[in-house]
């Protein structure tokens, strides 16, 4: 799996393949190589360049890519709703500690506001509709398979009564699938049936929640809590993987061929998930933290995700393959907490 636009020659070792996807990045490149005098044979918008010049290449390229990379967070004003949103919910958390030690002996209410570090854990449960997304057409079948996935965030929640809190905060979300290509021509002189599959590709987004939560209690400090609520979830960039499977050129049931893998969000700006929760959590006591464990469910309101996936081959007669689709994406598992006053 190919994790950099470089890669050793697979059919001679003593050379690197540089690849760009933009004619006018392969050109500054070979630019850069030009100017500083380091041999390389061109392809269209790949290099082959001697392993004894590697370090030097390598160099141009990071420089290339440092210059032309976009922001990490391409909206500007996605990017002030995350550092604004961050920022409140720090100066809330600080206000609230404050505030907690300077009146906690003057104060008969035990409302307040309350912070907690989340962590969870999204297992591809078909029951819970966290099932795989399928696109085809007449020869190529793309399977997106969800993986085991992870979050990461911090929650803030005001309570208003003993029953009722409303909270918000920010998480990390870390989506992760296997994608299977699976190609069919029986239109060709020798039928052709293969299956290639992209172990993992990754996907990153960040929520914003708005919930609303109600708990009963147990007794002894313990709690069987409930909640409900919508999200604002954006993603950074999209996502992309490519891949390839040597073959044999003289072999018609194993031709050499690559297979590329995108993820995107359809809309620019933000999803929007419905959320549920559902635990028994421990309340914190004094200068002692405490915890919470439950399960988790979010869906997509509308189709969030699109997806693309092309298969090619470099023996004649096969012709290359591109199809797309779209998906509401889906989460549920594990959630734990470590609940803070």
């Amino acid at each position: 799996m190919r994790w950099t636009n470089y890669f050793l020659h697979p059919g001679d070792n003593r050379y690197y393949v540089f690849t760009f996807r933009e004619e006018e990045h392969a050109e500054r490149f070979g630019l850069a190589l030009e100017k500083d005098g380091i041999p390389f044979e061109r392809n269209e918008k790949e290099f082959g360049v001697p392993r004894t010049h590697f370090t030097e290449a390598l160099r141009h390229n990071h420089l290339l890519h440092a210059d032309i990379r976009k922001p990490f967070i391409e909206n500007k004003g996605l990017r002030w709703t995350m550092l604004i949103v961050t920022g409140a919910m720090l100066l809330l958390a600080i206000v609230g500690a404050f505030s907690s030690k300077a009146y906690a002996q003057q104060m008969d209410s035990k409302f307040g506001w309350e912070l907690a570090v989340q962590g969870r854990v999204s297992m591809p449960f078909e029951i819970a509709g966290v099932e795989s997304h399928i696109i085809s057409n007449d020869t190529l079948t793309a399977t997106w398979d969800p993986l085991v996935s992870q979050s990461f965030g911090v929650r803030i929640n005001n309570r208003l009564r003993e029953s009722w809190t409303i909270g918000t905060g920010i998480m990390w979300i870390k989506r992760n699938y296997r994608v299977v290509f699976d190609y069919s021509n029986e239109g060709l002189s020798t039928p052709l049936n293969t299956s290639d599959t992209i172990n993992i590709l990754r996907s990153m987004s960040y929520r914003i929640p708005i919930v609303a939560e109600t708990r009963v209690n147990l007794g002894k400090g313990f709690f069987v809590t409930a909640a409900g609520g919508v999200g604002i979830e954006f993603s950074p960039s999209d996502s992309f993987v490519n891949d390839y499977t040597e073959g044999i050129n003289d072999d018609p049931n194993n031709p050499p061929r690559d297979y590329e893998a995108y993820l995107g969000r359809l809309n620019d700006l933000a999803a929007f998930p419905i959320m549920a929760e559902l635990g028994i959590e421990k309340q914190p006591k004094g200068i002692d933290p405490g915890y919470y464990l439950g399960v988790f469910w979010s869906r997509s309101i509308t189709d969030d995700y699109w997806t693309e996936a092309k298969w090619d081959s470099s023996k004649e007669q096969i012709s290359g393959e591109t199809i797309r689709g779209s998906f509401a994406s889906t989460m549920a598992g594990i959630e734990v907490r470590i609940l803070l006053k």
